[in-house]
């Protein structure tokens, strides 16, 4: 299952602007109701609980990712927000973001990439969907990074641009106002495209001795996770190699540098095999393309890993209980 820190989750259900009440909202999702309360009862949160907030609360109310970027504080994150604070630059910040976010949510992967104008800071972690609840949060992860380098960099902080791979919202003056850099949607990635002197600005309370204390804490809570994430990264593995047919055990494991045998015991230890984690890949692949008109049944087959259509229209319906063509022609009916 995937997971999100329970502090992201109450901000968003502190700044949002729906009839039920904050406490209600804390309760149902299983939170305590103290406002300074850091530690709930469950600091990790189903990422699909988060998607499901974010449908409800977002539903009419695109600025919802911007007013939680504004209440989110690095406070909120306790030693991986405050490697964030002690980093030396904007550069070094996004770096430990990119190295540690597993610490807040495994939904989550960061890349720092070099260009020629500075460095473009890569979500790729979600796989591209359709759902909202999966854009929402998109937003508000680069939202969350932008204010969070405001809050720590000695300077401004204005991307040269932001990217989403979703359709923007039907109107999007206040993000332009928000991020101040150049916006695109429907754009090959989502990410922050950063200048070298912005990289380069130095932090408020950059500090080489409290860093070194915090980032052994964080190595110590990133080994601990990265354990428990490895569902994830097999299904994520799978994602990539689906459209060459589905990939064998033996060949996600050396890709994610195992043996068979080794993954089967990991997996076993999360209660579940490779062959459920790849139907259930297949499945929601299957599911999201399917939401999308202009791909054919054969389009998806080949593409959730089906050497032809007839196998894949046996599998979805014992997946779904409906055929391929029915489940399609009633997410569009739904649309």
């Amino acid at each position: 299952m995937s997971v999100i820190s329970s502090r992201i989750v109450r901000r968003i259900v502190e700044v949002s602007r729906v009839s039920t009440p904050t406490e209600v909202l804390l309760e149902r999702l299983g939170l305590s109701t103290e406002p300074s309360s850091t530690t709930d009862e469950h600091p990790l949160v189903s990422a699909e609980v988060y998607y499901d907030l974010l449908e409800r609360c977002g539903a009419d109310d695109p600025a919802l990712p911007l007013r939680y970027a504004e209440a989110i504080r690095p406070e909120d994150f306790g030693a991986f927000g405050l490697a964030i604070k002690t980093s030396r630059n904007v550069r070094d910040a996004l770096e430990r973001l990119a190295r540690y976010i597993l610490v807040v949510s495994d939904t989550l992967e960061y890349t720092l990439r070099d260009d020629a104008k500075g460095a473009v800071f890569v979500l790729n972690g979600r796989p591209s969907d359709d759902r909202r609840g999966v854009q929402l949060a998109n937003e508000c992860a680069l939202a969350a990074i932008t204010s969070l380098l405001r809050q720590v960099a000695q300077g401004p902080v204005v991307p040269e641009a932001v990217s989403f791979r979703h359709p923007g919202p039907s109107e999007v003056t206040s993000h332009q106002a928000w991020f101040q850099g150049a916006l695109r949607f429907e754009a090959p990635i989502d990410g922050l495209h950063l200048d070298e002197a912005t990289l380069a600005t130095p932090t408020r309370l950059a500090d080489d001795g409290l860093s070194a204390y915090l980032l052994a804490q964080l190595d110590d809570i990133h080994a601990q996770r990265a354990e428990a994430a490895v569902v994830q990264q097999v299904r994520r593995a799978i994602t990539d190699k689906l459209c060459s047919g589905l990939p064998t055990r033996n060949t996600i494991a050396r890709h994610l540098g195992m043996s068979g045998r080794t993954l089967h015991r990991r997996l076993a230890e999360h209660d579940c095999s490779f062959q459920e984690v790849a139907n259930q890949v297949r499945r929601e692949t299957a599911e999201s393309l399917l939401r999308r008109e202009a791909l054919s049944l054969a389009e998806v087959a080949y593409l959730t890993g089906f050497s032809d259509q007839s196998a894949f229209h046996r599998a979805f319906k014992s997946w779904t209980g409906q055929t391929p063509r029915s489940f399609q022609q009633g997410a569009h009916r739904a649309v």
